[in-house]
């Protein structure tokens, strides 16, 4: 390990002071991502009036996550983590800043595909620098302080952008998180330069192909089993997550009555999300991490059940505040399990392919709902949706117990 990172990984979080200022920075930068997510459907929608037209915005701001995540992990492998989220946080601003100008559909979608490609390398960056900045026994609680300011950010990001639409419109609203962004790349001059992670090795080889970065990163996924189950789990559930995306805003606007009412349920989300990644790390503990998965995968699609039934904004709200916090539970779990067990100069490979493995049925989930939203009710959307989930999660459970027997044992108290 680096001499730099041995003198800040044995402090406790509080006084990390690499650590903090990462936080700090990025929760200017998760701000803005968060208004920006909410506003660019409801901004396709008015444009367009086309719920599937709103799914292909959609479709297109995660794509990047599987067209190119191979090669953003091995671009992050390659650099300085931290140069790097300091460069996408200032094209992702200055995108946003070009979308208010926009008026054809083609160029939105161009607009959100570029955008989400910065937002691809500025993920991966995060989380794999992130384990550098801390010792093993503090990763847990250092990836739930993570999920927690992620979530709070979105959280207020979210319900701000309710008020903030009304006031300056869907098309106004982009110069914010535009603003938000330049200014979080900028504030990442106060995190103190990692080197490349190729730099340490003996022998630095530069020069190796892109293919074998991805057999590489491949062969980890392959032969860990863990890795493998967690890859897996969330492969078979993640049309649920895409579909869910496309359902609430047409939720909103169709049962509840004002579309506008999508970021404060989003809000909601996020404040479960922050709930739920306080205590995660502790359940951790008392629980064996993929079940915590297979649990956060059941009581989701429970909570699209329960919204079908709804009909009101506050128990909508509450409904997604429930969906949040299991959520939470899957996410951070997540990343925690993958941050312990990928070796630090593999990581950005193998967390990007794991991803784009994970997000490739997401588009089954935006464009099944964006089509048959136009076409069926709302509630028995909702409900089949749920039931789906549902199977999909048992599923994923006799593959866990196929492929991890017992699961992955808790982790040893730190």
């Amino acid at each position: 390990m680096p001499a730099l990172e041995v003198s800040t990984a044995a402090l406790p979080l509080r006084a990390n002071r690499r650590f903090l200022a990462l936080m700090l920075t990025q929760s200017l930068g998760m701000a803005a991502r968060g208004v920006y997510s909410v506003a660019l459907p409801l901004f396709v929608l008015e444009r367009t009036r086309s719920a599937f037209s709103m799914s292909i915005s959609l479709f297109l701001y995660f794509t990047p996550f599987v067209v190119a995540g191979p090669f953003v992990g091995s671009l992050v492998d390659r650099f300085s983590r931290r140069d790097l989220i300091l460069l996408t946080n200032l094209l992702y601003g200055a995108l946003l800043f070009l979308l208010p100008l926009t008026h054809v559909p083609f160029l939105i979608y161009l607009i959100a595909f570029t955008a989400s490609l910065n937002g691809v390398v500025l993920a991966n960056a995060i989380v794999a620098l992130l384990p550098d900045m801390v010792e093993t026994t503090q990763l847990a609680k250092a990836n739930s302080i993570y999920t927690f300011m992620r979530s709070a950010a979105y959280l207020v990001s979210t319900g701000s952008a309710y008020f903030l639409i009304q006031a300056l419109g869907k098309t106004k609203v982009f110069l914010l998180p535009s603003m938000l962004l330049i200014a979080c790349g900028t504030a990442c001059l106060a995190i103190s330069r990692d080197r490349p992670q190729r730099s340490h090795q003996r022998r630095p080889d530069v020069s190796m192909p892109f293919l074998k970065d991805v057999i590489q990163a491949l062969r980890i996924i392959r032969n860990d089993r863990h890795v493998r189950g967690l890859t897996l789990m969330h492969l078979l559930f993640m049309p649920i997550f895409g579909a869910f995306e496309v359902l609430l805003p047409l939720f909103s606007e169709r049962r509840l009555g004002q579309a506008n009412y999508y970021t404060l349920l989003s809000a909601a989300l996020g404040a479960g999300l922050a709930l739920g990644s306080l205590f995660t790390y502790r359940l951790l503990k008392m629980i064996r991490p993929l079940n915590l998965v297979l649990a956060s995968f059941l009581g989701y699609s429970a909570g699209v059940f329960l919204l079908s039934r709804t009909g009101t904004l506050w128990i909508s709200l509450f409904v997604c505040l429930l969906m949040g916090i299991v959520d939470a539970f899957g996410f951070t779990t997540y990343e925690y399990l993958r941050q312990r067990m990928v070796p630090s100069s593999y990581r950005g490979r193998v967390f990007a392919i794991m991803d784009a493995l994970v997000l490739l049925p997401l588009p089954l989930g935006y464009l099944g709902m964006g089509y048959f939203g136009e076409r069926t009710g709302i509630i028995s959307l909702a409900t089949w949706l749920s039931v789906i989930g549902l199977l999909l999660a048992l599923l994923g459970g006799q593959v866990l117990n196929r492929d991890t027997p017992g699961g992955i044992k808790r982790p040893r108290a730190g």
